[in-house]
């Protein structure tokens, strides 16, 4: 876990690299959930399933151009599953522009199939359900604790502060960043 004390003066060149376990908690707690929550679809309500993998594909695609291109740390190894450098490889920085009312809703959209459509597809078998809800609680605590708890101390996005959901959960949990 990080500590305070790593904090030299809450600036982004300062945003220490990803801890490996860190990232291999948070990679493979995200990746659980998600195959999991495919698995669900997949079996419970197959013609779910394209809604379900655009959903995927929006996320992994759109959403990495609306939302990573313009983050600091696009292009490098960062804490959200290491996705600056995917952004990067797909996709040219967008320096001049910020998360904007497309970025919000793409990446919304994106989450709430991924992550609500298989709990409505498990909604009737309980066992199902509440084995999914524990592999979402648990992506959703590493996400929070491990990405968003070291963006809301080392961030120099005025951005984030202002319109990221993920980054206000994680100030309420932990306290720092902007007010």
């Amino acid at each position: 876990m990080m500590k305070e004390t790593e904090v030299v003066c809450g600036c982004a060149e300062d945003w220490p690299e990803p801890d490996p376990g860190q990232m291999r908690l948070l990679i493979g707690s995200g990746i659980a959930s998600t195959a999991f929550g495919g698995y669900i679809v997949a079996r419970r309500h197959p013609k779910w399933l394209p809604i379900w993998f655009a959903g995927l594909v929006t996320w992994f695609t759109l959403c990495k151009y609306l939302i990573c291109t313009r983050c600091e740390r696009y292009g490098e190894a960062c804490d959200f599953y290491y996705l600056g450098k995917w952004a990067a490889r797909l996709f040219e920085r967008q320096p001049d522009r910020t998360l904007d009312t497309a970025g919000i809703i793409a990446e919304g959209g994106s989450v709430l199939v991924l992550q609500y459509l298989p709990m409505l597809a498990a909604v009737r078998k309980p066992k199902l359900l509440l084995k999914y809800l524990v592999l979402f609680a648990l992506s959703q605590w590493a996400l929070l604790s491990i990405c968003c708890r070291k963006c809301i101390v080392y961030s120099t996005d005025p951005w984030k502060a202002k319109t990221c959901p993920s980054y206000k959960q994680a100030q309420k949990l932990f306290g720092g960043g902007e007010a």
